[in-house]
Formats: structure tokens, sequence, C-alpha cells
């Protein structure tokens, strides 16, 4: 059975950033971010009080400032990646 990995906070707030780039309802960032409804209200409320996310009446929208984060994130996932890969190939060759 293959092992289940937590994912991080920052994995979830960058599932959910992403999710917003182009306006998302919450029912479509809760399947994005794989959340259950309490656990995703904790999140996207974060988000909001950083000022990342608002909720234009209808979904949820990305701002200039969570548009510059997502842009971090991005590269902090790629990084995150290849340091991944590397720590496999080392496991295997140790």
């Amino acid at each position: 059975m293959e092992e289940r990995k937590r994912r991080s906070n920052t994995e979830i707030i960058y599932a959910i950033l992403k999710g917003c780039v182009e306006g998302s309802g919450k029912t479509k960032l809760m399947y994005m971010a794989r959340l259950n409804y309490p656990v995703f209200m904790k999140y996207i409320s974060k988000l909001e009080r950083l000022n990342l996310v608002y909720f234009d009446g209808k979904k949820y929208v990305i701002t200039e400032k969570g548009e510059k984060v997502l842009g971090l994130l991005d590269k902090y996932m790629e990084t995150y990646i290849r340091l991944s890969e590397i720590r496999k190939e080392l496991e295997e060759l140790l």
C-alpha cells in the first residue's frame, strides 16, 4: 500500500492560490486543494486576511499581492520537486 504524505501548509496555499487566478467558487477550490469544508474555510479566511484573495460575491479571485506570492511559490515548488528528485536518486545510490 502506498504511503500517503501529509501536505504542507505551503502546498495547500499554493493549490488554493492557483485556483483563484481565474476566479473559482468554494466547491471548485475545495476539490482543487483536496480539502473538506472546515479546513478549506480556515485556509481561505487566512488568505483573505493576508489580502492574497478576495470574494467578489460569486467567486474567489487572487489579488496583486497574491499573484506575487504565487510567483514565489511557483519557484519554491519547482525547487522542492527538484530536491525531492535528487533525494530519491541519493537514496537509491546509498
